[in-house]
């Protein structure tokens, strides 16, 4: 370590975090760009320091909603935390989340959490030492950056192999893909669903891990859950889902969430979204590892908020609004989902954007089930925007959406129009990809947002 040039990484990078500060940018990669150019080797100094006290994230779908719930536990916990919350994920943001976050000398006790790329897992892995990497799922995202989803299981897999001799692995159990990648010799912990109501015997929906990556038989389901996420068994070589140890029970909706059962606590979720279920799991077991205060972690599992865009209550002047992350088909019928349950008459803006962060290639709009909503009556009308609205508007058409279906320029123009046009008692969802999701909720928020999470926190049954 080159002590001359960390200092230099350091004194550099935050003098351009405040230029651009200046000009109203918040400045999340560029920084780190920088220090790295400077100093290559700038994390390994930051993990050397923190003594492992550290947690990755990776995986396709849930690693903010995961980062979040386990920031929060360990704050809560009374810890300081470094944490990329706004999703800054590649090795330049996480560089730039340490500029921001490090304390030097007074680093004793700092804990970190990080949400990471699956193609940038294996960079960051070895220079933080850490004490966790959670794995939540595999899904195919972005096939314009990475190709089908067997490559990014491949890059997670090597990235997991390379994991330090005292890192705990967190897989998810329910999902075979994440179950594949399970090296040997490394000490894991599994966490799944055991028993839902939302469990189906079958469905047609895309899944992305149908056939056994130790043999390439199919995969035998007793139960799924969504996507290829359930109980699999190969009956050719024996590849089956391990038995999870941090596992729920009793997973269910209750009033406008989600509740389950673990290890005799009560878990509440105030998104109706069942994917939460297994953000919150993987939180709670990380938490669990990193000595979280079980009396801590008994209060705040009772009334787990998703936040920041994914599925969050807002209330803008009296009008309802679910604002929600859609990036890839099968995330975006977990959504579809959701508004399917809905039991208030809804309203939907759909903004689909082709930039690098979103991913350039949309055709994955045509791998969803929007047709599922054809037998929602309460729906009543759908606005198409974004840089490829057109293209939206194309897909709401064959899926029979064509009457009530409106395309229109302008993100935020769309979403205003939807908010004035929007009754008294209907709800109106955005659903958006990444590249608009901050900049709607930053404007949702200029409006005046009045979160409904007091009413989700009395109502819970059994929680201590």
């Amino acid at each position: 370590m080159n002590r001359l040039r960390f200092f230099l990484a350091i004194n550099v990078s935050k003098f351009v975090k405040q230029i651009l500060r200046l000009t109203g940018r918040k400045g999340t990669t560029l920084p780190g760009a920088i220090a790295l150019r400077i100093c290559p080797d700038i994390l390994s100094h930051f993990g050397s320091k923190l003594n492992g006290n550290v947690v990755l994230i990776t995986g396709t779908n849930g690693k903010t909603t995961t980062s979040n719930l386990l920031t929060h536990f360990l704050r809560k916990d009374g810890r300081a935390i470094i944490s990329n919350s706004l999703g800054a994920n590649l090795i330049q943001g996480i560089v730039t989340t340490f500029l921001d976050g490090y304390k030097g000398k007074a680093a004793d006790g700092q804990a970190v959490v990080l949400e990471v790329d699956e193609a940038t897992i294996g960079k960051v892995i070895q220079p933080l030492h850490p004490n966790a990497v959670v794995v939540t799922n595999f899904f195919r995202d972005q096939m314009d950056r990475y190709g089908e989803v067997d490559t990014v299981v491949e890059l997670v897999g090597n990235a997991l192999k390379k994991a330090p001799d005292h890192t705990m692995l967190i897989l998810n159990a329910d999902d075979p893909l994440v179950s594949s990648i399970a090296p040997e010799g490394k000490r894991v912990i599994w966490y799944g669903i055991n028993s839902s109501d939302f469990s189906a015997e079958d469905h047609n929906e895309v899944k992305d891990g149908k056939f056994c990556r130790t043999c390439s038989s199919p995969l035998h389901y007793t139960q799924y859950h969504y996507g290829q996420l359930g109980f699999y068994r190969c009956l050719t070589c024996g590849f089956q889902r391990a038995n999870p140890d941090y596992a729920a029970e009793r997973v269910r909706l209750h009033e406008e969430g989600i509740l389950f059962e673990l290890k005799g606590d009560v878990g509440r979720i105030n998104s109706p979204a069942l994917y939460n279920v297994y953000n919150a799991l993987a939180a709670i077991t990380a938490a669990n590892l990193m000595g979280v205060k079980r009396e801590v972690l008994r209060e705040e599992m009772s009334s787990m908020a998703t936040g920041l865009g994914r599925m969050e209550r807002m209330n803008i002047a009296g009008k309802h609004v679910m604002l929600t992350l859609v990036k890839n088909p099968t995330g975006f019928n977990q959504v579809l989902s959701v508004v399917q349950q809905e039991t208030r008459p809804a309203h939907l803006v759909v903004v689909l954007n082709d930039h690098y962060a979103d991913g350039t290639d949309v055709s994955w709009i045509w791998d969803t089930n929007i047709e599922k909503l054809r037998k929602m009556s309460r729906l009543q009308r759908i606005w198409a925007t974004g840089t490829r609205a057109f293209d939206m508007g194309v897909r709401l058409k064959y899926a029979g959406f064509g009457d009530i279906t409106e395309v229109m320029e302008g993100d935020i123009r769309t979403v205003d129009h939807a908010l004035a046009e929007l009754p008294e008692g209907h709800l109106l969802y955005i659903l958006s990809t990444y590249t608009s999701l901050y900049a709607i909720r930053d404007h949702l928020l200029a409006k005046g947002r009045i979160e409904v999470e007091a009413k989700n926190r009395a109502s819970v049954p059994g929680s201590a």
